[in-house]
């Protein structure tokens, strides 16, 4: 059976070749675009700073239609999750702004449940010139009647008028129950009224850690029922397997198979610094929706790589906190986690072993940190909404890198 795109083509990092408009996963719009950006950079001051993300993936709610075991977001039912009230995503606009960040991508929670905070913030954040690079979705708007109206407010918001970056709607399909009806829908809405150059579709399919079987074939086989060949040329794909996750006592703790020497993460890292577009955009970080900012946006990100709350301390107190650690600092200017050999014990490398970068990169932080005799770092404090609506800024945040 024929697969969609395969993550991985069309990568291009400043300073190594020309930039080719319109490939890849997240597809420049301008060759010039490393120009832009550190145009953009230089106008708000940033300067020379190593970390400057040119994406962060904002965590508009933690609410969701959804209930995946395994959920690496730590996802929270309709009832108990929390979305971005007014006054917190204007705060986030003008923090995005001050920083002349290029662009944000928006998941949850499950966005499209929070739409009425969904569309206004696509509006305020496209007003400024900011993209809209990725909306991750479950497909709950992949109803018959709810699809092509929910495209026309995506249209209205402004999605398509980024300026650096075509747009990706990302769909999630695993242990997700939406109907494959609803997804095959809003692909074959995507792939028939928009060409490459104004919207890409990607399909993420996170395999089962026992079979390793993937849902995208079942959804293949949905579309072509309903629609005819699948569209498999316009089709991104991120394929993996579930990753531990521990960011809710009542989630299920998933086991990846296999070990592999924390030496052998480290030798296979990707350099997550360099500023990247097409494949990725790079360097990237996540915003949770109660204002907690990491120097990373992978599903389990350390959280060594937290550095304060957007709401409380201000997203450029953040990035020159995040450009101060040594930490990251190491890892920045050894083009990934290899920049850390010779930084930590030998012995530890070879002889740990976990099941991903992701779990790599918090071990050898943990152990960096005690080597070179820096403190210990403590999880970000969870801030609750009403606290943070009554002092959008704190007189002393609690911050220990």
């Amino acid at each position: 059976m024929r697969t969609v795109i395969k993550e991985g083509q069309y990568t291009f990092i400043a300073g190594r070749g020309e930039v080719r408009p319109f490939l890849g996963k997240y597809a420049a719009k301008r060759a010039d675009i490393f120009e832009v950006i550190e145009r953009r950079f230089a106008a708000a001051g940033l300067g020379q700073m190593r970390y400057r993300p040119l994406r962060l993936e904002l965590e508009i709610t933690t609410k969701c239609n959804d209930s995946c075991p395994s959920c690496g977001m730590g996802a929270l039912p309709l009832a108990s999750g929390i979305t971005m009230s007014p006054e917190q995503r204007a705060r986030l606009v003008d923090e995005f702004d001050a920083v002349g960040l290029p662009s944000a991508a928006v998941t949850g929670g499950e966005p499209f449940v929070a739409v009425h905070a969904l569309m206004p913030l696509i509006k305020a954040l496209t007003g400024r010139g900011i993209d809209i690079s990725k909306l991750t979705t479950n497909g709950v708007w992949g109803a018959r009647r709810r699809c092509e109206r929910t495209f026309d407010k995506l249209e209205k918001a402004g999605l398509f008028d980024n300026r650096l970056f075509v747009p990706l709607i990302m769909l999630s399909v695993g242990e997700q129950t939406m109907p494959l009806e609803w997804v095959a829908r809003i692909l074959h809405h995507a792939v028939v009224h928009y060409s490459d150059r104004e919207l890409n579709v990607a399909v993420s399919s996170l395999a089962r850690p026992d079979s390793r079987e993937h849902k995208v074939y079942e959804l293949m086989e949905v579309y072509e029922k309903a629609y005819g060949d699948f569209p498999h040329d316009r089709v991104h794909s991120t394929m993996r397997v579930y990753l531990d996750n521990e960011r809710l006592p009542e989630q299920q703790k998933v086991h990846r198979p296999g070990e592999t020497t924390v030496k052998r993460w480290m030798d296979r890292c990707f350099d997550c610094f360099a500023p990247t577009v097409g494949t990725y955009i790079l360097p990237s970080g996540l915003v949770k929706q109660d204002g907690r900012v990491y120097a990373c946006a992978s599903f389990d990100v350390p959280e060594s790589l937290g550095f304060g709350n957007l709401f409380t301390d201000g997203m450029r107190t953040i990035v020159e906190r995040a450009n101060d650690d040594a930490y990251l600092r190491r890892i920045a200017d050894g083009g990934g986690l290899k920049g850390l050999h010779g930084a930590v014990p030998e012995e530890f490398t070879t002889e740990t072993t976990c099941g991903g970068f992701c779990a790599s990169c918090s071990l050898l932080s943990d152990k960096y940190r005690e080597a070179n005799g820096l403190p210990a770092v403590l999880p970000l404090p969870i801030i609750g909404q009403d606290a943070l609506m009554s002092r959008l800024r704190p007189g002393e945040p609690a911050y220990n890198h």
